[in-house]
């Protein structure tokens, strides 16, 4: 059985963390998988859209404290680490738009994942919790740095100091859940974001995101420069003469990537 399952719909890829009796936590081989999966899906302009979920009633919690890693140096241990995170970054800086789609708890890295996404849909019975006191340690996967930009500095010491647990109503009213759902519609309410954003012109759409990666890390006249870049490039496409043509002949556009 793999530790991670790839489904392939079109321009929407699903990825599936594969541990369901272990709750999805990461082990070696989860990670390792994962981070090959993203990479290749990365590589791939076709793919507009990747869905990250869980498999069974968890979405991750995080790593495996079950392993044992007490012959590890810590030379290796960092090193292995620093390949992991990969996914993180992947999931934050790729050119697919991410949406984390959390059924149950997401905890640590698992937490750390949901946040890197672009996207978050809860299910109201969803659970964070940063959990990386509990283990006695200081966290990974860029926890600190996307809840500091999501929530602002104040609220990412709250919940990575106070460590208390957050309820999908919390994540919503303070910003972290773009939407709740019930549990049974999950899937459809995700399927339906993912549908109109492969939908959508994609030149501009990884625009946008990439946008606003740039916001988060450049300066105000920098972030002007790559915009107007941005925007002239995807304004003499093809696709943007096609959203005119479209517009004036009241039909729904045809993206077609160009």
């Amino acid at each position: 059985m793999s530790e991670v399952v790839l489904d392939r719909q079109g321009s929407i890829a699903t990825v599936t963390l594969n541990r369901p009796e272990a709750k999805n936590a990461m082990n070696d081989a989860l990670l390792d998988r994962l981070v090959e999966t993203l990479e290749s899906l990365d590589h791939d302009q076709s793919v507009r859209v990747i869905v990250l979920r869980g498999a069974g009633g968890a979405f991750c919690v995080g790593g495996d404290l079950t392993v044992d890693h007490s012959g590890t140096t810590a030379a290796v241990a960092e090193s292995r680490l620093r390949g992991h995170v990969r996914a993180a970054e992947i999931l934050r800086e790729g050119h697919a738009v991410s949406i984390a789609a959390v059924r149950g708890p997401a905890a640590g890295a698992g937490f750390s994942l949901a946040a890197a996404c672009d996207l978050r849909i809860l299910t109201d019975s969803a659970v964070l919790r940063a959990s990386f006191l509990t283990a006695g340690m200081s966290g990974d996967f860029g926890l600190s740095w996307s809840l500091t930009r999501l929530l602002g500095s104040a609220r990412a010491h709250e919940i990575l100091l106070l460590n208390e647990k957050i309820t999908a109503e919390y994540a919503r009213q303070i910003g972290l859940a773009t939407a709740v759902v019930p549990v049974d519609e999950l899937d459809a309410r995700v399927t339906a974001i993912a549908t109109s954003l492969a939908a959508g012109p994609p030149l501009a759409t990884a625009g946008i995101k990439a946008n606003l990666t740039d916001a988060e890390n450049l300066s105000f006249t920098e972030c002007l420069r790559r915009e107007c870049t941005r925007h002239v490039a995807t304004g003499l496409s093809e696709d943007a003469a096609e959203a005119g043509r479209a517009f004036l002949e009241r039909r729904t556009p045809h993206f077609a990537g160009r």
